[in-house]
Order: structure tokens, then C-alpha cells, then sequence
């Protein structure tokens, strides 16, 4: 508060003096004076109001950019979706019908389809007493011991 207090009395004390001061000059520097403050805030005005007009420019400059770049964007992304359509429609029309049909042919969906034509012993060989196979022990590999543990 103490600062505040000194602060408005300086402020007056100033404003003050500058008066007295003025009020000493005479008329012709008082003119002078008047002048040239009117030619200084005129001055001012004047780059005020050309700052002004830059920002507008400025930010018309930016919005024009901005529009620009969202045409160029609309395009590409309008390109590519005619591309991807063009290709898709030449996807479908190349391949023929026949083709799919016999690609189709060629899946193998049951187990019992795909392993009846091997060799694989199926669980009912196992159960089976009589098997189909027959029981030559030529066919047998022999199992013979190679270890040195015998000797």
C-alpha cells in the first residue's frame, strides 16, 4: 500500500512540474509543442492502422492457403478413390468365373476324403483281428542291438 502511495504521489508531482512547465513556455513553443504531439499521434494512428491492414492480409493470405490445400487434399484423396475403384473393377473382371469354381474344386474340407487313398493305418486297423495287411516278417525291420554293453 506504502508503494501505491508513493507511486500516486510521484505521478502527481510529475504531472504537476510538466504543467508548470508548460504553462512557463510561450505561445509559440506551446504551438511547436502541440504540433508536433499532433504530428506524432497522427503518426501513430497512420502505423496502427497499416498494421492493421497487414494482419487482415495476412490472415486472408493464410485462409486462401488453407483453402487451397484442402482442394489439392479433396483431389488426391478423390484420385485415389477412383484408382482403388478401377483397380477393384479390373480385379473382378479378370478373374473368370471358371477359374473360382475349380480353385474350389481343389479344397479338401473332411479328413476321411483327404487320408483314404494313403498308407496311414487308420484306428479301426487296430481293432480290426483280421487285418487286411499281411503279416510277412520280411516286411518287419529288425530290431538289432548295436550297444557295447554285450560284449
Amino acid at each position: 500500500m506504502g508503494k501505491k502511495l508513493a507511486l500516486g504521489l510521484f505521478a502527481g508531482a510529475l504531472g504537476a512540474g510538466l504543467y508548470a512547465a508548460y504553462q512557463k513556455l510561450d505561445e509559440a513553443k506551446k504551438d511547436q509543442l502541440k504540433r508536433d504531439a499532433r504530428q506524432k499521434a497522427d503518426e501513430f494512428r497512420d502505423r496502427a492502422v497499416d498494421y492493421a491492414f497487414y494482419a487482415n492480409d495476412a490472415v486472408s493470405d493464410l485462409k486462401d492457403v488453407i483453402r487451397d490445400e484442402m482442394e489439392n487434399t479433396k483431389g488426391t484423396v478423390n484420385d485415389a478413390k477412383a484408382q482403388f475403384a478401377d483397380k477393384a473393377k479390373s480385379f473382378n473382371s479378370s478373374q473368370p468365373d471358371d477359374d473360382v469354381e475349380d480353385d474350389q474344386d481343389d479344397i479338401v474340407v473332411d479328413a476321411k476324403d483327404a487320408f483314404q487313398n494313403t498308407d496311414i493305418p487308420s484306428s479301426k486297423d487296430d481293432l480290426d483281428p483280421k487285418p487286411e495287411k499281411d503279416d510277412n516278417p520280411e516286411n518287419e525291420i529288425p530290431i538289432t542291438d548295436n550297444s557295447d554293453d554285450n560284449q
